[in-house]
Order: structure tokens, then sequence, then C-alpha cells
């Protein structure tokens, strides 16, 4: 079976909704609406909007309400006040007609020296089994509230970042364990779901309460990060699984 790729944030989401594990981990999700900004703003103060279909965090929208009870709309590195009547006229010349988009609630990240964070999992099916290839840690730039490496996101290992914001070696390895088990749920789900996938890029956050959360799953993903690191063995066990899939089943 040639290689699949699925684009479509809201199928994925939808699908895991649809696990009764991995449902606890998925943020609220809909459908981009004036009606869905406006509900979603009354029960969450930040909100991420985000193309259905697109990927290196190109035409994400953060949305926050501020305790001035005033919107801040950030969209890459510009940022507006405004206030709730104009809110949505704002979002709408910030967004493409031609394109569909999804709003999300808000995680508040944790922060590794006053940077946000998160953890991009990368799994691979080479053969009949899924394996987690890498994990890395991805921190923002100074004042971005992105990790992706093509917005100045960088690399870190899971034991430093983790041994400085969790602490305890009991609490660090609990944590990976869960990433570990979210990450093999997820691929099990989707897998069933679009046969044909062959790999995974998980984008997990852990926010300030130590929550883990699935902001987004990409059957396309990127590396680049995993070669920023120190040690080059998950960016090599990357490349080599890629090259066999791509020489077993076309994909790329």
């Amino acid at each position: 079976m040639p290689i699949r790729k699925v684009y479509s944030k809201m199928l994925k989401s939808d699908s895991m909704m649809k696990d009764e594990f991995l449902r606890h981990f998925i943020p609220r999700t809909k459908w981009l609406s004036p009606q869905a900004v406006h509900h979603m703003l009354d029960r969450y103060p930040t909100v991420f909007i985000k193309p259905d279909k697109g990927s290196r965090g190109r035409g994400i929208i953060r949305v926050e309400l501020r305790q001035d009870g005033v919107y801040e709309v950030c969209h890459e590195s510009t940022c507006k006040q405004v206030n709730k009547e104009s809110l949505m006229d704002e979002i709408t010349d910030m967004i493409r007609p031609s394109r569909s988009y999804n709003i999300q609630q808000g995680i508040d990240l944790a922060d590794y020296k006053g940077r946000p964070f998160d953890i991009r999992v990368f799994m691979q099916k080479p053969k009949n089994d899924w394996q987690i290839s890498g994990k890395v840690i991805r921190v923002a730039a100074r004042g971005q509230f992105l990790t992706n490496y093509h917005k100045g996101g960088k690399a870190a290992t899971l034991e430093r970042v983790f041994s400085r914001v969790l602490g305890d070696k009991d609490e660090v390895l609990q944590t990976q364990q869960a990433i570990d088990q979210i990450s093999y749920a997820t691929a099990k789900v989707l897998d069933a779901r679009f046969p044909g996938i062959r790999q995974l890029g998980l984008d997990i956050a852990l926010d300030k309460a130590d929550r883990l959360w699935i902001l987004e799953v990409n059957t396309s993903p990127a590396y680049y990060t995993f070669r920023k690191l120190r040690d080059k063995s998950m960016y090599r066990e990357i490349r080599k699984n890629r090259r066999y899939i791509k020489k077993v089943y076309g994909g790329r």
C-alpha cells in the first residue's frame, strides 16, 4: 500500500476524540465561525486559530483576552489590541477566504528559561510496528509564541528541560512514560482510521499544571529540529527509516 498522508487537522482530531483514552489529551477544537470565536473565548482566555491544512506554524493566530477586557490578536510577529465588537473583523482580515480554519483552546504552556516549549515526538512504521524514532523539546524563540523550527524554535533534550521544569526524577520518568503511552495510542488509532500512514509527528504540550496535551499530529512531519541536537543518533535513525519507507512505499 502506498504511503498515505492526512492533511486535515480536524479530521485527525475527530478521530482521536472518539478514543476513550486519547480524548482526555485533546484541546477543545471547533471549526472557525463568529459563533465559535465568542463561545471559545467565553470559556478560555486564549485561543489559537489555525489553517485546517497547514504546517510549519504558518497562518496561526493567537487571540488572548487581557485583564482590561481588550483582546490581543497576534499573527506572525505582529500583535494588535481590539475590542469585542471589532474582533471578528480583525480575524477576518488575517485569514484567507479560500481556506478552512479551526479554533482551538489555548494551552498555558510550561516554560523553560522563560520561553514556552513543547515536545515533538517523531514516530515511524518502517515495517509492521510503530516506533518512536525521536523525541525533542522545541523551545520558542524570544518573543515568539510558536515553537516551530521555522519560527526560530530551538532544540533541547527532554532530560535537560524536564529536570529543570519538573525537578523530581520520578516525575520526569512518569512524564516521559506518559508521553510514550500517548504517542503509541495515537499511532494505533490513526493507523486504524487511515491505513497507509507511515510517519507521525506529534506536538505534545506540557502545561503549567504538568498536564499533557496533544496540540497537533502531522502525517508528513519535518525533522529539522533533531539535526540541531548535539547527539545526532535520533536524526540518523529518522533519516534511515525515511529512506526505507521511501524505497518500499514510495513515501517522502
